[in-house]
């Protein structure tokens, strides 16, 4: 639940607001752009919120917990702050926005509604839709190797160290164990975990015959 000051909070009780939408959009290099629905520039800490930027919220979904909140941003590329060349070169890609709404009468009577980043960023003709991507994403990334009985290493990079260009155009390398050992001969670079015990292994239960000594299951 959001927490607002007693002059603001007598101010939404009101009949009638002077209330607008603004998003701030900070690139990775820090640099910063304001955007705003409503009629006429805005300057909130030193930062102008531009109008007729063609800057529009759509449908947004926020969730609560460690969901990530989810929606898309969309505009027209009307203003020299937003080109199509600048989206088709990535300039945008993983922008920080911060959604806002703010009392256009007086700008100090500010509420943040919403953070998240850009993701993919879709033209369609003089316009945009970006989606918006909650910050709750970062818990889903993946950081570090992915523990799996599959080579991780691109075939003939770095990692695998194999020369592709001495093998027939087209070869690809279906990064199992088997054919690193037996195709590639190439084991020594292998990048995954051939031992690796899958949900199969560990859920097996003992069979007539078998032997459980707590040796090697790979002699």
């Amino acid at each position: 639940m959001r927490a607002f000051n007693p002059s603001l909070k007598a101010y939404l009780a009101g009949e009638v607001t002077t209330q607008c939408s603004v998003w701030r959009l900070t690139l990775r290099d820090q640099t910063q752009f304001g955007f705003t629905d409503h009629d006429t520039d805005l300057v909130i800490e030193g930062l102008v919120y531009k109008a007729q930027s063609g800057f529009d919220g759509g449908v947004h979904d926020a969730r609560l917990g460690f969901s990530s909140d989810s929606g898309v941003v969309q505009g027209v590329l009307t203003s020299a702050q937003i080109t199509a060349n600048d989206i088709s070169n990535g300039v945008y890609d993983s922008a920080r926005i911060d959604h806002f709404r703010v009392t256009w009468m007086e700008v100090s009577q500010c509420v943040p509604i919403n953070t998240g980043r850009l993701g993919v960023i879709r033209r369609k003709g003089d316009a945009f839709e970006a989606e918006w991507i909650g910050l709750g994403s970062r818990l889903d990334a993946s950081t570090g190797r992915v523990f799996s009985s599959l080579c991780d290493a691109e075939f003939g990079d770095g990692r695998c160290r194999l020369n592709a260009d001495l093998f027939p155009q087209g070869t690809q390398c279906p990064r199992t164990f088997s054919a690193c050992q037996n195709t590639f001969n190439n084991t020594e670079n292998f990048r995954g975990f051939p031992y690796l015990l899958g949900d199969d292994a560990l859920q097996a239960a003992p069979q007539d015959g078998e032997v459980f000594d707590g040796g090697s299951r790979y002699t």
